[in-house]
């Protein structure tokens, strides 16, 4: 009978054991759960806060409010419109989400699908909002010379600098500074982040022998030491930097250059022969329009594969123009043209006023005019 008790308490022991270390497994789960959301709160309230939004019906056109001033840009499947007071979000049916004032004297903006960024150009301050509300602000100790939203939540600000030609600063959700780099002797031209905001591509032009230089720099968020290649393309002014799946994407005065993303060799490059007037983002189509001196108006060209020249158009004006998922859309008084690839007229719309910018989204087209904003679809 002793034996007995003695392995029932054994076993009863046992059972405890385990039972409490249960117990403190889930324990210790839910306390690392409670410090994970904790720690990413603002990440996992904002899509909640704006689906609860209940912003009315919205529809087109949308009368804009009174200002001097309009910039519309993109903002995943919305839109926003930058006035000189105020930050204003619509949804894809015109409903406005939030009207916000930013403050800045001369208010200029960068933005990718979830949020915005605003920058008081030429002043010290620049403000992250997400598509209803303000989520950080920063002042630095010099000029903001520009600044650029990158593809997640971090984002970059290029400041001059009385020691150098320019800082660089990168900064992640809540505005924590994670990156600073100083430009000793170029000027920092454009700033372009890589996959998941890990890298980080800049184009600087310098001097040498009192000719322009225009380079490539690839650096690591995480190594600020120094950058992990560099690459000379011309004497031309740099005007677009793309990082694309083929490779990062330059436009210059005088030409555009294809790299290789992890070596900075250039894979493929074209030079131009007439003025560039106007550089699109690359989606599914390579299109720069350019000043055709002959004709004293506009030519479209195309580029294909190793940047050839594809196509070309000569539209009678151009207002603005935007490539979407390998079409060329044209902004021509009150008619917006299609092209293909090829630069195959395969669609004209007739508007119902004169625009002065359209953005292509959803398979719509967002046109700015006056006092509204239409949308179109395609």
């Amino acid at each position: 009978m002793l034996d007995e008790r003695n392995d029932m308490n054994k076993f009863r022991q046992k059972r405890r054991r385990k039972t409490l270390l249960v117990r403190s497994a889930v324990f210790l789960a839910v306390m690392v759960g409670l410090i994970l959301v904790a720690a990413n709160w603002r990440k996992l309230i904002e899509p909640l806060k704006d689906a609860a939004l209940n912003p009315g019906e919205g529809g087109f056109p949308v009368t804009l409010p009174g200002s001097t001033q309009y910039v519309m840009g993109e903002l995943g499947e919305n839109f926003y419109l930058l006035t000189d007071t105020y930050l204003y979000t619509y949804n894809a049916v015109g409903a406005e989400l939030s009207g916000i004032q930013h403050g800045f004297q001369r208010a200029a903006s960068s933005s990718n699908d979830r949020r915005v960024l605003v920058y008081d150009k030429n002043g010290m301050d620049f403000k992250m909002f997400s598509r209803t509300s303000e989520l950080f602000s920063k002042t630095m100790e010099d000029t903001v010379v520009f600044a650029e939203m990158g593809n997640v939540e971090r984002c970059a600000a290029v400041t001059t600098s009385s020691r150098y030609s320019n800082y660089l600063y990168i900064f992640n959700g809540e505005g924590k500074q994670i990156f600073r780099w100083a430009s000793p002797d170029e000027k920092i031209m454009r700033v372009e982040f890589g996959n998941n905001d890990d890298s980080v591509f800049v184009t600087v032009l310098g001097e040498s022998g009192g000719d322009l230089r225009t380079s490539v720099m690839r650096f690591d968020v995480g190594n600020a030491e120094s950058e992990i290649w560099k690459t000379y393309l011309s004497s031309d002014l740099p005007l677009s930097l793309e990082r694309c799946e083929d490779g990062i994407y330059v436009v210059t005065s005088g030409g555009a250059f294809l790299l290789d993303e992890l070596t900075g060799v250039i894979t493929a490059q074209t030079a131009f022969t007439r003025q560039v007037t106007g550089v699109t983002e690359t989606d599914g189509m390579r299109a720069v329009l350019f000043h055709d001196a002959a004709s004293n108006g506009d030519i479209a060209v195309a580029y294909g594969d190793g940047l050839s020249a594809a196509a070309a158009i000569t539209p009678s004006g151009v207002t603005a123009f935007d490539v979407c998922a390998g079409r060329m859309y044209i902004l021509e008084g009150t008619k917006l043209l299609a092209f293909n690839s090829m630069m195959e007229g395969v669609k004209t719309y007739d508007l119902d006023d004169v625009y002065s910018d359209v953005k292509i989204m959803n398979n719509c087209a967002y046109l700015l005019g006056y006092n509204t904003v239409q949308r179109v679809e395609l």
